[in-house]
């Protein structure tokens, strides 16, 4: 299978191989230094647990690490930058990147997830100034986070909405008016049509793929302001 990938680059981040970490245990970003603080962390209140994690390594071998019990992120924190709000299941709250981010990165080094998924992880990398990178072998998780790290202004998605003919999509499959309005799906399939020759020609930018991540988000719901029924 091939993986989608993605990258960013600010005008004062360094070159990658200026960036990339050096895990010294005795350094900023050693794992001793990284322990010492967790032990040390109390921001909520609460002392950390220490613990012993022993298993088996399938050799008749018995290993142990040392685990370390607190809340270190609080469901209390629900607030975070609103380019986060976006619809997709099984993601976690940009709090858990961000207690890794600060503590093991320093602003301009790279962070690089495997499993972007919709990208939280990328995207609260780049709001704190560190280089993202990711992929994802689903090719969604590229429409969901390559917008976010460049968004366009609303005037240019408005303008650009004005340019887009919402009257050509009347060929869709009747089923599907079980699910929207019939106005709405003729919209929607103009749409589709619309980003896919934008595509096909080599001509779709930021601005484009803003939409079609809005459009994405706005698909199925119960709420108002989604697109289905």
């Amino acid at each position: 299978m091939q993986q989608q990938s993605i990258a960013t680059f600010s005008p004062a981040t360094p070159h990658l191989s200026q960036s990339l970490l050096s895990f010294d245990a005795s350094g900023r970003h050693g794992s001793s230094a990284l322990s010492d603080e967790i032990k040390k962390f109390r921001q909520f209140g609460k002392a950390t647990r220490e613990l012993t994690i022993s298993f088996e390594t399938g050799k008749d071998e018995a290993l142990s690490v040392p685990g370390f019990v607190n809340e270190f992120w609080t469901a209390r924190q629900r607030q975070a930058h609103s380019l986060h709000e976006v619809s997709y299941r099984a993601c976690f709250k940009p709090q858990l990147p961000r207690f890794f981010i600060e503590r093991l990165t320093q602003p301009g080094e790279v962070v690089y997830d495997p499993f972007m998924g919709r990208g939280t992880t990328l995207l609260e990398a780049a709001l704190l100034g560190r280089v993202a990178y990711g992929c994802d072998v689903n090719p969604l998780s590229l429409r969901m986070i390559r917008p976010r790290l460049a968004p366009p202004s609303l005037e240019e998605v408005r303008e650009r909405l004005q340019q887009i003919d919402f009257t050509a999509g009347t060929d869709f499959p009747e089923e599907l008016l079980v699910f929207y309005h019939r106005q709405t799906l003729e919209q929607l399939v103009s749409l589709r049509r619309y980003l896919l020759e934008r595509e096909r020609t080599g001509a779709a930018d930021g601005v484009d793929g803003w939409i079609c991540l809005v459009a994405l988000n706005r698909l199925t719901g119960h709420s108002p302001g989604f697109f289905s029924v």
